[in-house]
C-alpha cells in the first residue's frame, strides 16, 4: 500500500454506482427521523440552543461549540430548536455513505469491498437509529471519517492535508474524543510533508480549536467556571461511568458489550464479528497495511471507550469507532469469498451478494422499530406536554424525577417544581396536592402512563425514557428523633439533623432499594468525619466522608416484615454550629431520599 500513490480512479459505471448507493443510504436515513425528542442529551442540547451555558449544562461540558453553532446556522428555516439540530444529524446522516467509501478507497480496499463497507456502516442499526434524532454522534463521526481520509491523502497532497486537519480541527469542536481517531492519520500525513506546511495546519487546528472553545467561554461564563464546571463532569465520569467507577462490572465482562453486542441482535452480532475475526487473523498473516492502518485509526476511541464511557450508552458512543467494524466486516466477506475454488469471475457477485444480505437483515431489525419514532411523540415529551393541561402550578405542587428535569426546564420552563431522585422519592417536607412526574425504574406505573413498546428499539436506543409515570404523589417517611423542620427553596427541598437521626421508611415486601443523597457542612469535610447508616438496626455502612456532597445507593436491603415501617438510623460524629441566630447543631443535610422495590 502506497500513499503516495493515488487509488486508481473509478470507471464511469463505478461512480455511477456509487452515486445510486449514496442517494439511497440518504433517503433511507428519512425513514429515522424522530417526531420529537426522547433522550436526556437531546434536551440538553435543545437547552443549549435557547441558552448557551455549559455551567448549567446547557449542554453538557465540554460544550459541544461546533455541533451547535452548525445548528444556530439552520434555526431561522426552522421553527424549533430541535429540528434546527435534527437538520444538522440529517446531512451528516446522508454524509456516512460517502465518508466510509472515501476512507476505504484512500486506505486502498478494492471498490467492492469500499462500497459494501460504506452501505454497511450507514445501516448499522445503531448508526442509523441516533443520526435521525438531535444527537452529536452522527455528526461527530462523519467528520472525523472525512478527515482522516483527507489526512491520508495529505501523503501526497499538501491541500488533501490541510483540509483534512480543517475537519479534524471541526470534529474536535464537537467532541475532543477525536482527536484520539485523528491522530493516526495525522501522524501519517505529518511525516511526509515539510516544515512550513506542516507549521500551517497547526495554525489552522490551533485557530479552529481556540475559536471553537474560545467562543464557549465567552458564551457561558468566566474561564475559571467554565473550566470548573468542566473538571466537575470529568470527575463524575471519573466516579460512575470509568473503569475506576466501584460498581461498574470488569472491564472483561463488558468487552462483548463494546465489541460484539453493540446493538443487541445476537445473530446478526455474531456473523459481523465473525467477518472482523477472519479479516483480522488474515490481515495479521499477511502483514496487510490496510487493515492496521483502519484499527490504528479507530481502536484508540474504541479502548478509551472501554475504559472510561457510560456501559449504559454503549449503542451511542461506539457509533464513534464503528466505522473500523464495517471495513473489517467488508473485508472479512472479501477473504471469505477468495477462499472459494470455483469463484474465478465470479468473487464480486458473491461479495456484493453477501454483503447485500447482511445489510438487508440489518433493514428488517431496524427498520419496523423506526415508525414509532418517527410517528410518535415520545413518552417523555407527551408526559410533560399532559401535565402541563392537567396540572395547575398554584393548585398543585409538582416533585420532578431527576431524569425529567431537563424536559421539564426546556418544555415548562416557567412552570415551578421540586426536584427528587427518582420514581422510588419520598418528599422530604408534607406534600398537598402533590404529583410526581418521573421515569420508570422498577417500579410499577400508579398514574397517567406514557410507554414506547420495548423490541429492537430497547436494544438499539439507550435503555431510558420508554416508560414515563404522572402520579399523585404522598409519600413522606415520618421523621423522629434528630431532625430539623424541612425546607424548601424554589426547586429543591431538605433537612437538616444534628449527630444522630431516625426516620420510618414505608413498609416494603421483598429487598428493597435504598438511595441518599447527603451533604456535609463543608466546615467539617477537612476533618472527614464519620458516617454510618443502619436500617432496621443492621449496618447497612460505615464511611468517612472526604467531600461535601455525597450520593449513596444500596440494593438488596433486608426490610422488615411485611406490613411494618423500615428504621433508617444515621449518625455522624462531628457538629457544627452556625452560629448568629440559628441554635442548632447541623451534622448532615439530607438533599433527596429514594426507598422502594429492588
Amino acid at each position: 500500500m502506497d500513499l503516495t500513490l493515488a487509488p486508481e480512479p473509478l470507471t464511469a459505471r463505478q461512480r455511477t454506482l456509487v452515486v445510486w448507493v449514496a442517494i439511497a443510504c440518504a433517503l433511507s436515513r428519512l425513514l429515522a427521523l424522530a417526531r420529537s425528542p426522547w433522550d436526556w442529551d437531546e434536551m440538553l442540547f435543545c437547552l443549549g440552543m435557547r441558552d448557551y451555558d455549559v455551567t448549567r449544562h446547557h449542554p453538557h461540558p465540554p460544550g459541544f461549540p461546533v455541533y451547535i453553532g452548525l445548528a444556530k446556522l439552520f434555526r431561522p428555516l426552522f421553527d424549533s430548536d430541535f429540528r434546527a439540530l435534527q437538520c444538522v444529524n440529517l446531512i451528516a446522516a446522508a454524509l456516512l455513505f460517502p465518508a466510509v467509501f472515501l476512507l476505504a478507497r484512500e486506505l486502498r480496499f478494492r471498490f467492492t469491498t469500499s462500497v459494501v463497507a460504506a452501505a454497511l456502516f450507514a445501516f448499522f442499526p445503531n448508526v442509523w437509529f441516533f443520526g435521525g434524532g438531535a444527537f452529536s454522534d452522527v455528526p461527530s463521526i462523519v467528520l472525523v471519517t472525512f478527515a482522516a481520509a483527507f489526512l491520508f491523502r495529505g501523503v501526497r497532497s499538501r491541500n488533501a492535508y490541510w483540509i483534512g486537519t480543517l475537519l479534524l480541527a471541526l470534529a474536535i469542536g464537537i467532541r475532543p474524543q477525536n482527536l484520539l481517531i485523528g491522530l493516526f492519520p495525522g501522524i501519517v500525513a505529518t511525516w511526509k510533508r515539510k516544515p512550513h506546511e506542516i507549521a500551517i495546519a497547526l495554525l489552522i487546528g490551533i485557530v479552529v480549536c481556540l475559536t471553537a472553545y474560545g467562543a464557549t467561554v465567552y458564551a457561558t461564563a468566566p474561564f475559571d467556571q467554565y473550566l470548573l464546571t468542566v473538571r466537575a463532569h470529568g470527575d463524575y465520569i471519573s466516579r460512575v461511568d470509568s473503569f475506576r467507577a466501584p460498581g461498574r462490572p470488569p472491564l472483561w465482562r463488558l468487552f462483548d458489550r463494546f465489541f460484539i453486542k453493540q446493538y443487541q441482535s445476537p445473530p446478526l452480532s455474531v456473523i459481523v464479528s465473525l467477518f472482523v475475526l477472519i479479516s483480522a487473523i488474515a490481515a495479521t498473516r499477511a502483514r496487510d497495511r490496510r487493515i492496521g492502518f483502519a484499527a490504528l485509526t479507530f481502536a484508540p476511541f474504541a479502548i478509551f471507550a472501554w475504559l472510561m464511557l457510560d456501559r449504559f450508552s454503549i449503542s451511542r458512543f461506539s457509533i464513534g469507532y464503528a466505522p473500523m467494524f464495517a471495513l473489517l466486516a467488508a473485508d472479512g466477506i472479501a477473504r471469505v469469498v477468495r477462499l472459494r475454488r470455483n469463484a474465478n469471475g465470479h468473487a464480486r457477485t458473491y461479495e456484493v451478494a453477501i454483503g447485500a444480505a447482511l445489510i438487508l437483515a440489518f433493514i428488517a431489525y431496524t427498520a419496523p422499530v423506526l415508525g414509532p419514532v418517527r410517528r410518535d411523540v415520545s413518552p417523555p415529551v407527551q408526559a410533560v406536554n399532559d401535565m402541563m393541561q392537567k396540572l395547575k402550578p398554584r393548585r398543585e405542587t409538582l416533585y420532578v424525577g431527576y431524569p425529567m428535569v431537563p424536559f421539564m426546564e426546556y418544555l415548562a420552563p416557567q412552570y415551578p417544581f421540586i426536584r427528587v431522585i427518582d420514581d422510588r422519592a419520598l418528599a422530604l417536607t408534607q406534600p398537598q396536592n402533590a404529583w410526581l412526574l418521573t421515569e420508570l425504574d422498577g417500579t410499577s406505573p400508579q398514574g397517567f402512563y406514557f410507554a414506547r413498546d420495548r423490541n429492537a428499539l430497547w436494544n438499539i436506543a439507550r435503555r431510558h425514557f420508554f416508560e414515563i409515570d404522572l402520579r399523585s404523589f404522598d409519600r413522606v417517611p415520618r421523621f423522629l428523633d434528630g431532625w430539623y423542620e424541612g425546607e424548601r427553596v424554589e426547586g429543591d427541598e431538605w433537612r437538616w439533623m444534628s449527630a444522630e437521626s431516625l426516620l420510618l421508611l414505608p413498609p416494603q415486601n421483598g429487598k428493597a432499594k435504598l438511595r441518599l443523597i447527603l451533604r456535609v457542612p463543608s466546615e467539617l469535610t477537612p476533618r472527614a468525619p464519620r458516617i454510618t447508616i443502619r436500617l432496621n438496626g443492621k449496618l447497612v455502612d460505615r464511611f468517612r466522608a472526604h467531600e461535601d456532597l455525597l450520593t449513596k445507593d444500596y440494593d438488596d436491603l433486608e426490610t422488615a416484615p411485611t406490613g411494618l415501617p423500615n428504621t433508617l438510623q444515621l449518625t455522624i460524629d462531628r457538629t457544627m454550629k452556625p452560629g448568629g441566630n440559628d441554635p442548632r447543631e447541623l451534622g448532615l443535610q439530607l438533599r433527596s431520599l429514594s426507598w422502594g422495590p429492588q
